[in-house]
């Protein structure tokens, strides 16, 4: 019986212990299905086994055997950007599963996604398309080439409307139809992330909230860690940990309002060449989508472009100027978007808090007294801003929620934020800082 389960090849069947024991073999549509090992036996016996037992175990029963011995796999599913197949990832045998389902380029006009895009970027006076078309032409050579290499986050920020949303719906399917949400795992919400390896397309779509700075720096790391890592780490709920390789891009849409932007992270410089951020407008679009009838014809149509669409940035060159070594993309971050994250900084936040406060200021009420500048140290401010009862304690005491806040924050309003209203000195080892009131409540009385 040995030397026959020795010259039989082992049938195309690989063997999964955990969570529960089970086999895979491929149907005729080129899916990998699962078996019990019931259903499995009869698969073997037309593999050419022999099902009768001679001494207690049969053909069959040492082909199992041989299968959990030789062909076991420590994962199976789908993992973006790879074909269905068998792969060697960090030493381990995997299974995948599934492939994406790509959208083959054909030449031809694509007159409403021109369109589309003309409405998105109106007047646009930093040829924000070609950055968008430049991100996109880069994310589908990669994803189809299943190239596992560094890329960057494309964040549209743009009004209700305006059709960011729709770019992102756009980018999926052209990236091999299947998108995953990310944000919960990214933000620190859970630990578990095994969906997000079924998906080419990562989408953060208007969901994020929490605009804490600790949250925007958790964000920040976590998209440095999906854009730029080769491996990572794949953890699905009651299951163990493995490493993995999937082919990820990554996209954001936020709305414009001036809190709602606030959910990127600080454009600090560990971070700030891996996004792409573009300022969208809601110019007219080319059909209407104000009815479930009118949007199903609008994406239909959109759909049928793609393959046009796809055509053109395959052979569209990418311009010189855009181009950059490491993600063969320069970042870009629109004034308007940098202005109002500047503008929401924890640092900027906290001068005018102590402007409400201690100066009695606010941009909207003339201020009461002329003061002379303040000159204290981080923990007498704090304490100041903090103080039951007070004018600004509940805004400080969200934005100092850790006692080395207040002097990182002023520290850098001394540096180069606001080093004309904030300097730092140092007096027996303690840093003092002297803020100056500001220029509108200077005279006032």
């Amino acid at each position: 019986m040995k030397n026959v389960v020795e010259a039989l090849p082992l049938p195309p069947v690989y063997y999964r212990s955990e969570p529960s024991q089970c086999y895979y073999r491929e149907d005729d549509g080129g899916r990998w299905i699962k078996s019990d090992q019931t259903t499995l036996r009869s698969y073997i016996v037309t593999q050419g086994f022999d099902n009768t037992k001679n001494g207690g175990v049969s053909e069959v029963d040492a082909c199992l055997l041989e299968l959990q011995n030789r062909q076991n796999v420590a994962y199976v599913g789908p993992l973006a950007g790879h074909q269905a197949g068998l792969y060697t990832v960090n030493r381990q045998r995997i299974l995948v599963t599934e492939s994406p389902t790509f959208i083959e380029p054909q030449p031809g006009s694509w007159p409403t996604l021109k369109a589309v895009f003309d409405a998105m970027f109106a007047a646009d006076t930093f040829n924000q398309r070609d950055y968008l078309f430049a991100w996109w032409k880069l994310a589908v050579a990669g994803v189809r080439g299943g190239q596992v290499q560094a890329s960057q986050m494309l964040a549209l920020v743009g009004p209700a409307g305006a059709g960011t949303s729709l770019t992102q719906e756009l980018i999926t399917e052209t990236l091999g139809g299947r998108s995953a949400k990310p944000y919960q795992f990214m933000c620190g919400r859970t630990a578990f992330n095994a969906d997000l390896f079924r998906a080419e397309h990562l989408i953060i779509d208007d969901e994020a909230e929490d605009i804490t700075i600790e949250k925007r720096r958790h964000f920040a790391a976590a998209i440095k860690g999906i854009c730029v890592n080769p491996t990572q780490h794949c953890h699905g709920k009651n299951k163990d940990g493995l490493t993995l390789t999937p082919v990820w891009r990554l996209t954001c849409s936020v709305n414009n309002d001036p809190e709602r932007v606030q959910v990127l992270p600080p454009l600090d410089e560990d971070v700030a060449d891996k996004l792409v951020i573009l300022s969208v407008q809601a110019g007219p679009m080319p059909m209407r989508s104000d009815t479930p009838e009118a949007r199903k014809a609008f994406k239909a149509c959109l759909a049928a472009e793609l393959p046009a669409f796809l055509h053109y940035l395959e052979n569209w060159e990418i311009p010189e100027p855009l181009r950059a070594d490491r993600y063969g993309l320069r970042c870009f971050h629109h004034p308007d978007v940098v202005e109002a994250l500047r503008q929401g900084r924890p640092e900027l936040r906290l001068l005018d808090l102590i402007d409400a406060d201690y100066f009695r200021f606010s941009e909207n009420l003339a201020g009461t007294q002329t003061r002379a500048p303040w000159d204290a140290t981080a923990a007498q401010i704090e304490r100041r801003l903090t103080l039951r009862d007070g004018p600004v304690a509940k805004q400080a005491a969200q934005l100092l929620r850790h006692h080395t806040h207040c002097g990182t924050y002023l520290s850098r309003l001394a540096g180069d934020q606001a080093p004309d209203r904030v300097t730092r000195r140092t007096v027996r080892g303690i840093n003092r800082y002297t803020i100056q009131p500001p220029l509108a409540a200077v005279g006032e009385s």
